[in-house]
């Protein structure tokens, strides 16, 4: 048992990384999910009264969405794919899943305000050993 617990003492980051991953698939499947109907994404919008509410702003969305999703899936500019989801994300929470409430059947509101979470994060710590991020900085010659 004392092995297992070494182990897992020594891979703890691990689970970070996954994390990491899972974050980025998801993210890429919403973006391909939004590609796949621009306009619903763009009446959802407008629906919401949100400020933001434009074909431009659509769009910025579904490429933040699928390039962001890839390079976090592969630990590749992390921090940078991490902060161009925010404005994304903070936008979803305050002007879109806001007024469903935190506790209401079918909210989004808590599943957004994780993904939040977990982008700002790895916004501001980056990516762990399984990442191209980490493979880059400690094979770069000096």
């Amino acid at each position: 048992m004392d092995r297992v617990n070494h182990w897992l003492d020594e891979h703890r980051d691990w689970w970070i990384d996954i994390i990491r991953m899972y974050l980025g698939g998801v993210l890429l499947y919403k973006g391909l999910e939004f590609l796949s109907d621009t306009d619903a994404l763009i009446r959802l919008m407008e629906m919401h009264n949100a400020p933001f509410a434009s074909a431009l702003m659509a769009h910025y969305i579904v490429i933040a969405h699928i390039c962001g999703g890839v390079l976090l899936f592969a630990g590749l500019l992390t921090r940078f794919s991490a902060v161009l989801q925010l404005p994304v994300l903070v936008g979803a929470v305050l002007f879109i899943h806001s007024r469903e409430g935190f506790m209401s059947a079918g909210s989004n509101l808590p599943y957004a305000s994780m993904i939040l979470l977990l982008l700002l994060h790895f916004s501001l710590y980056g990516s762990g050993r399984i990442s191209a991020d980490f493979y880059i900085d400690t094979h770069r010659s000096v």
